[in-house]
This record gives C-alpha cells, structure tokens and sequence, in this order.
C-alpha cells in the first residue's frame, strides 16, 4: 500500500484513524520496539539530540579527561549541584564557629577569674590558673611548665565536651587530678617515658642532677659515662668524618650565629677540634678561651687558632671538663661575659651540673649560647632518635635524644632566645640566671616600645 505525501503532513489522531484496526490494540511500546508490518511509528521528536548537539558530544568524548572535567566543573549543571554543598557547607562552618566562640568566651571568663584572684592574692592561684596567667602573660614559661600547661590544655577541652550545655561550670583541675587523668590516657611507650616527669612538683629541680640528667626515665637514653678517652682517641680523625654530616644540613650558619653572639670576655667550653673558630669575629670580644676535657681536642683547636689568628694575644687554652669549671677556677674565679657551647651537653657526663657550673662564672648579665641537637618537636623524629642512641652513643660519644629544654630547667636558668631547626632537633639557645635582669633587645615589643621593665608573674608564697 502507497499513501500520499500528503497524508504524511496529517496530525497524529487523523493518522492513527487511517491506520489498521488491529494496530489500535497494540501497546505503543511494542510498536516501537517491534517493526510491525504496515504500521509507521511517528515521534514529537525524532531527534532527541540535535545533530550539533550530538557533534559537541562526540567532540567532548575526544578531549583529555582533564579537560572534560574543567568543562564540566564550568557548566550551569555543576554550579546548581554546588549549590546544596555550599549551603550545606556553610551551616557546619557556623555551628563549627559558634562552639568555637563559645569556647573562647568562657575561657576569657575564666581568665578574669584568674586575674581577679591574683589581684587579691597571687599564692591563691592554683598551677593551672598559674600556668594559664604566665602564658598570656610577658612571662616566658619553662620548658616543664610549657609540657605541663599543654596537659593541662587537653584536659580542659575534654572537661568542655562533658559539660557542654553548662554555662556556670569552672575549670579548676589540681595536680592530683592532672595525675589521675594522665594515668588513664592511652599513649605510646615513649611518650609515656617522655613525659611521665611532667606532671612532677616543680620542686624536682632541686633533686640530684645526675638522676635528672637520665633524661625522664626515658630508657631510650644512654647512661651517662665520662667520653674523654673517646675523644681523645676520635680527634686527629674527628673533622674528616663529622664535615659531610654537617655540611649537608647546613651547619655553617648556625655556627656562624653562634659566634655572633660573643661579647666581652668569652668562654668556650667543649671546644673540641675548633670548628667554630672559622667564624669567629674579633671585634666584641676583649678575651677568648677554650676549653675541653680531651687534650689532643684542645691542641688542634690552639693549632687551627693560632693559624687564622696569629697576632690575636688575648687567647688561652685549657684542658678540663665543664663539670669540673669551680674547681678549675681555684682562688682566682675569673667571670666571663659569655659562654658558648655546640654540641657539648650530649657528651658530658652530667649536663645539668655543667650548666650550673657555667652559671656561677658568669658575670651580672652574662649570657649562656648555646647550640645543642636533641629531642624533636615531632615524635616520629624522636622515635627514630630513640631508635638510634645505641648506635649513636657508640660512633660518637653522643646522646643526642636529650631534652635540651629540661636540661636548661633543672639547672635554673632562664630562656631569653630559643629556635629550633632541623625538624626541631637543633636548638639555639640564649640562657640567662633568673637574677639578671632582660636586655633590650630580650624584652617583648610593648615593654621595648615605651621602655619600661618586664615584670613576671609573682608566684606568691605557697
């Protein structure tokens, strides 16, 4: 059967009509699907996608993932399904600013509390609201204080989380509370060794320095042993095989501030073979002596010095160990403006006692350089030191996962200057006696602004 052209151009319901009767039984589905005989399928759109439409398609499967992406990530259907995750995004971020802020007002109300106490009675303080006070205040705390106030810190949030919805409630933990609370967090062995003694009476300070010295109870640590015979024995060879290790982190520049920092009268105490010499500038030191417990050490470093400065006359050298410095001086106690030392508090002996030895030979407003390696900022780091101090201690006399910082406590001096490089591991450090007053250039920006005299917070009578 033919039918016209024009039949073709009649409407859906005319043509459906002019079909066959059996094909108005047929589901539209199967007619579709199915070529049946006789009977011609019309769509609204025959095309679904239009031919250019189809072409930007086909041109699109062609492209690099990436750009498919970046084209997606630009067209109208992706902004208006961000839309939802914007929205979404949003409404966390404000419940998330609000507990933040929420957090803050009460610490800010506590904080009032605090000074308000200290105010009328500073021994009325507790050691947390102590702590709390001397961190936002001018005063600096210890390197046993700051590890303690950080415990103190996760405590308090975690008092926060349980008391939630109580507005009234006050953070006001003691040190048997902070104790019975470190005892039940879960933590890894050397962490445990690490800080265990944190949670110590302040008065632990004043305890043997050689049992302090065993770094915390940490068993990772070496026990101490006199290295004089080591060093003896490692010095002609000691610069061949140290000078790689350092120049491949950079040494030099720390070593050159170090010797930076030399006023007056200087003494150099664990000297070894010299290496600072290369950096020693002349021009603000009045005397120079060094000093070290290995012989031969002290007479490659005479030798390098006596080289590079051969007209400089107010230069001695001296064969001693740093805890033995009282002794050494007899009578004559001759005071120094500045000690220095890189790398000395590793191998000696007792490193709290020769940090107090240092202090008693120092002058009023003597300073205390230092340039040691030891415990990291990070514990993976640390972990790998642990690892490692056998091997250590046995290729170079050196216990080199000490905690600088406590060391400089438990000998009672005074952090004026401190940064850390390294990943943490290299300390730089300016001490001070707690009786000495602050430089200029030590004291925070507003006291140096307007000149006045940084005052610390007064612990009171307990």
């Amino acid at each position: 059967m033919f039918r016209s052209r024009a039949s073709l151009g009649l409407a859906p319901q005319v043509r459906q009509l002019m079909a066959p009767k059996w094909s108005h039984s047929v589901p539209a589905a199967l007619m579709v699907h199915y070529n049946v005989p006789g009977v011609r399928n019309y769509s609204q759109k025959p095309f679904p996608v239009g031919s250019k439409e189809f072409q930007e398609q086909n041109n699109l499967k062609k492209l690099p993932k990436w750009k498919q992406w970046a084209i997606y990530f630009q067209s109208n259907e992706f902004k208006r399904g961000m839309t939802i995750y914007y929205v979404c995004g949003f409404g966390v971020m404000c419940v998330a600013f609000y507990y933040y802020m929420r957090d803050r007002y009460y610490e800010d109300k506590q904080l009032k509390h605090i000074r308000a106490k200290y105010e009328e009675d500073p021994a009325s303080l507790s050691e947390y609201e102590y702590l709390k006070l001397k961190a936002l205040s001018n005063d600096k705390l210890k390197p046993r204080e700051q590890k303690k106030y950080r415990m103190y810190q996760m405590m308090r949030k975690e008092f926060r989380r349980k008391h939630i919805w109580d507005g009234e409630a006050m953070f006001e933990p003691t040190p048997q509370d902070l104790q019975e609370w470190y005892s039940q967090q879960a933590r890894t062995k050397t962490s445990a060794a690490v800080t265990e003694d944190d949670v110590r009476s302040e008065n632990s300070a004043e305890e043997n320095s050689q049992e302090t010295t065993r770094a915390n109870d940490n068993s990772a640590i070496c026990a101490p042993q006199d290295t004089t015979a080591f060093f003896e024995e490692k010095a002609f060879d000691y610069d061949n095989e140290v000078k790689w290790e350092e120049r491949g982190i950079l040494m030099g520049r720390r070593r050159r501030w170090l010797m930076k920092q030399l006023r007056g009268d200087v003494l150099e105490v664990a000297c070894g073979t010299g290496r600072n010499i290369p950096y020693f500038d002349q021009d603000e030191v009045n005397s120079m002596t060094f000093l070290d417990s290995s012989r031969n050490m002290v007479e490659l470093a005479q030798k390098k010095f006596r080289q590079k400065y051969p007209r400089y006359a107010n230069a001695a050298f001296t064969v001693g160990r740093a805890e033995d410095l009282v002794e050494l001086q007899g009578s004559e106690q001759v005071k120094y403006d500045t000690i220095v030392e890189a790398f000395g508090l590793c191998a000696h002996e007792d490193p709290v006692l020769a940090l107090k030895s240092m202090a008693s030979l120092l002058k009023p407003g003597g300073r205390i350089v230092l340039l040691e390696h030891g415990r990291s900022t990070w514990d993976f780091i640390n972990n790998h030191l642990d690892f490692r101090a056998p091997k250590r201690m046995k290729t170079w006399a050196c216990r080199w996962n000490l905690d600088i910082g406590e060391l400089i406590d438990d000998a009672g001096l005074d952090i004026t200057y401190e940064k850390r490089v390294h990943l943490g591991t290299t300390w730089m450090l300016v001490c001070k006696r707690p009786e000495d007053p602050l430089a200029l250039e030590e004291k925070p920006f507003l006291d140096k602004l307007f000149g006045r005299e940084t005052k610390g917070i007064d612990k009171g009578k307990r």
